[in-house]
């Protein structure tokens, strides 16, 4: 039997987070004792799965800092401090900061740490609520609960867990110890299971920059014809040159030979970028199945992104993989809701429906040439998956071990292969995000700080022959650690987090810095923050009643004492695509209960909205373009429902529908999930948990 050919890649990236001598956040240090060891470490109990781990240089050179003790981060150094020394200024910063994850996952399982969070939620008291002790085991165990299920197995960090509380001063020092351990053991991790042929390591761009928008913005508008650049300029193709030269060069220096392979950052390619990386003699890159279908345009069919192609210029050639997105999506923002076998049993099903589906259109000899590119974050998904997603991950290289018809493989062992498919001269440059680069350009804030960056690169180059080597050198480092992606990831209101603004005051500082290096003087608008920087909130509660008028027609005023969710809002370090709703508002009066959702489209004929009433009384609203249906296995009476579908979707129940006397509770709270279906995917709101709305 032939057998179907998987090949799954683990990205982890973080940006430059050093300002003067100090890492401002404390991911790449999170990340790597929970996730970045972990995931590599636990496949040697599975020697049949091959995998590929792409690491950007911009992580690991933060992870070499850590390891060599040049540099710590805020969270460390707040937690190193005695707790007996801590200022006003530290516990205010600690009770800000280190409660910063996941609640479910990572605060709600430990006894002590749910009590500290519950403390923490008094207010400005909450202070003065803290005793000694209470401050300590909150050092303790923020830094503890990071750790991956892995690394909790050694007998020290198990120690920890088992305590509890009441730590000692010398017990928080072992956390240092084991930080750096755990740390420490990443690379040679790699390296062993690297020799032993079973990992691929493939790279990013040095700072991760989206290399089509630096070797010209204009490319923006293949993908985005109608966006206003307003004459921004960007074109450094010098740079996308450095960021992917410099990646090799530091590649070979940690490992000891070269990559084959490039994931570029968020899957960015064009034509411009494709051409430098076979100057660079890279042999393989990837990228989305939407830029193989926006490069195809009416030749696509949709089982050609199973099939590598060769991109042929004068030059030379590079293989091509095309990210199945709804497969990498389901890792990343379905299956962490879903019991961890029936996750990864899905998961195997819809690969074996995949390699049916070839063998149905193609013959079976194609699945000699055809793989399934699974290609996704390898780091902030897991904080949703119970257990950091070890069951999940074990149950599905078990499935994977024992399959006859899916094996994992490597990329560069489908290299040197003859292809199935006629090679490609053309792909429309985009990302893997909606096939453009609208996260990173098509805000009007994006645009501003693409044009501080412009406006510090220009002056950078224009004293090139003016001032010392070294330190146009080290004005130009500033300049290319501002071209990565991260930064612009956070303008415009596509994202948010607690620690927003962190990477806008760190990309103004890079670009100070670039200035100061030069002696300029620094602009005024780098003296402030660029664009608006509002935090939107996900959540608003009723400010009063509201009766609108059900008939899928906008009226504002109706709804302006409503509550609502902001669906673009939970959007955070990672961006879910096929978004349907950007804004849930709900409200009531006396007798009924009132939702809206705001689409950011037409419906489509295979989208879905479902909401899932989870109490009080259980029951599912499904609304299709066409239909609504209603299911209840708990024998719920649906109480005069109203349903109205147009430029929104307006609906409205009785308050009694959800149980007797709702109409004379103080407060009434429903708790609801709601699930959005497109061809792009599924997606869930929240994340995890219920979405509990006070009436």
């Amino acid at each position: 039997m032939k057998q179907l050919k998987i090949a799954i890649l683990w990205h982890q990236h973080q940006p430059y987070y050093k300002m003067s001598d100090e890492f401002v956040l404390p991911w790449v240090r999170f990340h790597g004792i929970k996730d970045y060891l972990d995931l590599v470490e636990m496949i040697y109990e599975y020697p049949d799965i091959h995998l590929t781990f792409n690491l950007a240089p911009s992580l690991i050179v933060q992870i070499e800092e850590y390891v060599q003790g040049k540099s710590k981060d805020k969270i460390q150094r707040l937690s190193q401090k005695s707790a007996k020394d801590l200022n006003e200024e530290d516990k205010k910063q600690i009770l800000q900061s280190f409660f910063v994850c996941n609640y479910e996952n990572m605060i709600l399982p430990y006894e002590r740490y749910k009590e500290l969070f519950d403390k923490s939620q008094k207010g400005e008291d909450s202070i003065n609520n803290f005793s000694s002790q209470d401050w300590l085991d909150l050092q303790v165990w923020y830094n503890l609960t990071w750790f991956g299920p892995i690394s909790r197995g050694k007998k020290g960090i198990k120690r920890l867990f088992q305590k509890g509380k009441n730590f000692t001063e010398e017990e928080k020092q072992l956390l240092n110890d084991f930080d750096n351990e755990t740390l420490s053991a990443i690379i040679p991790t790699l390296k062993k299971l690297y020799s032993l042929n079973q990992i691929e390591i493939s790279v990013s761009p040095f700072y991760h920059p989206i290399l089509p928008l630096l070797c010209d913005t204009q490319s923006a508008l293949e993908a985005m014809p109608e966006l206003e650049l307003n004459g921004l300029d960007y074109r450094h193709p010098e740079s996308a040159k450095y960021h992917i030269e410099s990646a090799i060069d530091y590649y070979k220096s940690l490992f000891g030979f070269k990559p084959n392979g490039m994931w570029p950052s968020e899957g960015s390619l064009s034509d411009e970028v494709l051409s430098l990386m076979i100057d660079f003699g890279l042999i393989w890159t990837g990228t989305d199945e939407k830029l193989l279908e926006n490069s195809l345009k009416d030749k696509y069919f949709y089982l050609e992104k199973y099939f590598k192609r060769t991109y042929i210029t004068e030059k030379g050639k590079i293989a091509l993989f095309f990210r199945d997105h709804n497969l990498s999506d389901a890792i990343g923002f379905v299956y962490s809701r879903w019991h961890s076998f029936d996750a990864a049993n899905d998961f195997i099903n819809k690969l074996k429906k995949i390699r049916s589906d070839i063998i149905n259109h193609y013959g079976e000899e194609a699945l000699d040439f055809a793989v399934v590119p699974v290609i996704l974050d390898g780091e902030n998904c897991w904080e949703y998956y119970k257990n950091n997603g070890n069951e999940f991950l074990n149950d599905l290289y078990k499935l994977f071990t024992h399959s006859a018809e899916l094996k994992t493989v490597k990329y560069s062992e489908l290299i040197g292969q003859e292809d199935f498919l006629e090679p490609i001269k053309h792909i429309r440059a985009g990302s893997w995000i909606n096939g453009n680069f609208s996260i990173w350009i098509g805000h009007k804030d994006d645009r501003i700080a693409w044009k501080a960056l412009s406006d510090a690169h220009k002056a950078v180059l224009a004293v090139k022959d003016n001032i010392n080597q070294d330190s146009f050198e080290k004005a130009l480092a500033e300049i290319h650690i501002a071209e990565g992606s991260d930064w612009f990831w956070w303008y415009g209101d596509e994202h948010t987090a607690e620690n927003k603004s962190d990477f806008d005051v760190m990309f103004r500082y890079h670009l100070s810095e670039a200035y100061k290096y030069i002696g300029a003087p620094i602009p005024d608008y780098l003296l402030q923050p660029l664009g608006k920087q509002v935090l939107t909130k996900q959540l608003v509660l009723p400010k009063g009643q509201i009766t609108p008028k059900i008939d899928g027609i906008i009226h504002e005023s109706e709804w302006d004492n409503a509550g609502y969710y902001d669906a673009k809002a939970s959007m955070s370090a990672m961006h879910k695509v096929g978004e349907l709703v950007h804004r849930i508002w709900f409200g009531a009066d006396e007798s009924n209960i009132y939702f809206r959702c705001d689409k950011t489209r037409k419906f489509r004929d295979e989208d879905f909205i479902l909401f899932r009433f989870e109490s009080p009384g259980k029951f599912q609203l499904i609304i299709k373009k066409n239909s609504f249906e209603i299911n209840s296995n708990e024998g719920v009476k649906i109480d005069k429902l109203s349903l109205a579908k147009d430029e929104i979707i307006e609906f409205s129940l009785s308050k009694n529908t959800f149980f007797e006397g709702f109409l004379t509770v103080n407060k009434p709270m429903i708790s609801i999930i709601i699930q959005t279906k497109t061809a792009d995917g599924e997606l869930f709101y929240p994340s995890q948990g219920t979405l509990d709305l006070i009436f």
